[in-house]
């Protein structure tokens, strides 16, 4: 069986389907059998801008094509030969064999107005090339119904693959310099809720925000602050006036990008990871949460109790004072901080990237044994 995974996302390979793609290949390497063959294909371009795109185990087909080819109704010379082809990022090349193709989640249908127009028309319009897939793997059950209803496809062609934490997710030892020069690097405060995501309004930061100012008028005096970790996102402008507007300038921080190798501290270094989105089609930063011992409050919608379990305090997403309710819960008491911090380990440990991979080869060879 010779595979081609779509590897173009891999140009921001510490997050999102980056991230997904990245993981996906390196742990495929390890489970492929002795006839299976796999292959990550890259346009030029990408190649000539010398981005490390850390796939040194897998062989490159290199594109020419630019990107917008995949929405032509034929296939590239260079996809001849091959019986899989995987795109993780929705919308697939047209191709003569298998296809597969990875939908995280169906945000634009439910929340168009936090992505940009053209996006919304574009997967809008693209939709029928999901439904002439041979397959199409999701990341879960959630997705999965949300899938099935809005593009009327079968419920058997539609697989649920988990996504995992990466192992460098874990209690960690720190020693009071690595402290200190994280402290230095993001401006991190000795005592914080962390936040980990895009500055968005679908990460509904504006009511943690709202929440975050209800827990300080109830414990005035709490040292406790709260930092938002990550790069600006669509319409992130009215979440940075909310804090100027409830004069939190002093008690929130926005740190930017976080680098990859720091965030595993800055799990481990926060009293309690909050995570209030509107929408996921996963959620892999409570996963990460949890994978380093932090106790974790977050949604109960969409597919983040898949993912939590009953090892976090999961809250309407929508209330203010539920949320508000949970932070002063949780901060105030270390004897739970210790409760969910345990679950969440043992609850993390049902994840893992190795086995996303394994459950992905088995949907390759269902493919091919239709």
């Amino acid at each position: 069986m010779r595979i081609i995974i779509d590897g173009n996302t891999l140009e921001n390979r510490k997050a999102g389907i980056g991230h997904y793609t990245y993981n996906l290949i390196h742990e495929l390497a390890d489970v492929l059998g002795e006839s299976d063959k796999l292959f990550v294909g890259i346009r030029q371009k990408l190649l000539d801008k010398n981005v490390e795109l850390g796939i040194k185990r897998v062989p490159v087909i290199k594109t020419t094509e630019r990107s917008f080819s995949k929405y032509m109704p034929f296939s590239p010379h260079w996809m001849r030969g091959f019986d899989i082809y995987h795109q993780p990022n929705y919308i697939p090349h047209a191709f003569h064999g298998k296809i597969v193709t990875t939908v995280h989640d169906m945000s634009h249908r439910f929340f168009p107005q936090y992505h940009p127009r053209r996006r919304v028309l574009l997967l809008r319009a693209f939709e029928n090339r999901l439904r002439r897939a041979t397959r199409i793997i999701t990341v879960s059950e959630h997705a999965r119904g949300e899938i099935v209803d809005l593009l009327g496809v079968p419920e058997a062609k539609v697989a649920v693959t988990y996504e995992g934490a990466g192992s460098q997710y874990r209690p960690l030892s720190i020693s009071d310099e690595k402290r200190m020069d994280l402290r230095k690097k993001y401006n991190l405060p000795e005592q914080f809720l962390l936040y980990v995501g895009t500055i968005e309004p679908r990460k509904n930061l504006e009511r943690l925000i709202e929440a975050y100012y209800l827990y300080k008028g109830e414990v005035p005096d709490s040292e406790l602050k709260l930092v938002l970790a990550g790069g600006k996102g669509w319409l992130y402008e009215g979440i940075f006036a909310r804090v100027q507007e409830l004069h939190l300038e002093q008690d929130i921080v926005f740190t930017g990008y976080v680098d990859g190798e720091d965030l595993p501290f800055l799990y481990n270094m926060a009293v309690a990871f909050v995570y209030p989105s509107l929408y996921e089609g996963f959620g892999l930063p409570p996963l990460e949460a949890m994978s380093c011992g932090t106790p974790v409050i977050s949604s109960n919608t969409s597919s983040i109790p898949e993912v939590v379990g009953e090892a976090g305090i999961l809250v309407d997403p929508y209330q203010v004072n539920d949320l508000a309710a949970a932070i002063y819960k949780v901060a105030g008491s270390e004897s739970l901080q210790n409760e969910l911090s345990q679950k969440g380990l043992e609850r993390a440990r049902l994840f893992s990237w190795k086995k996303c991979a394994e459950e992905t080869l088995q949907v390759y060879r269902e493919c091919m044994a239709e």
